[in-house]
């Protein structure tokens, strides 16, 4: 699990010294392996998918957070415990539709371009911007902390 402190509020940053602030710098002091960051609050992904291919208008279904702590991926009502999982549902769900749409003829396209554009789909999992969702582990009255689930 990744952790991200975030400050709510940074009252003071440095003491005040000889009439000059002196500025608090601790990135020196830190290992490179223990990865910290302060940023500022960011807005939570509601939805993962990252492909956006929509053969006919049928589009990959959402990926969102469940309230499953140990299933935390949910798909059209199914819940995954991880990321290409819940993705590889997500473009399976959208080739079946778009198989169904060229099957009814309703659209201007084959099943074999449906193919296509699930394989296009599953080859963009592993080239996700982003894939956990952001959940507040704890909180005081200086600190939040959200960690990468």
């Amino acid at each position: 699990m990744k952790c991200h402190a975030l400050m709510s509020l940074l009252a003071a940053a440095g003491a005040v010294t000889t009439g000059a602030a002196a500025s608090l710098d601790m990135t020196g002091s830190m290992p490179r392996a223990f990865r910290m960051a302060v940023l500022p609050r960011q807005q939570q992904a509601s939805n993962l998918q990252a492909f956006s291919g929509a053969l006919g208008g049928v589009s990959a279904s959402a990926i969102t957070q469940s309230n499953d702590p140990t299933r935390q991926f949910e798909v059209d009502g199914d819940t995954f415990n991880d990321f290409p999982t819940a993705a590889n549902r997500a473009c399976d769900n959208q080739h079946n539709k778009c198989a169904d749409l060229a099957n009814s003829k309703k659209g201007a396209f084959t099943v074999q371009q449906c193919d296509e554009q699930s394989t296009q789909c599953k080859a963009a999992i592993s080239s996700a911007p982003k894939t956990s969702f952001v959940s507040l582990f704890q909180s005081n009255d200086d600190f939040d902390i959200f960690c990468d689930t």
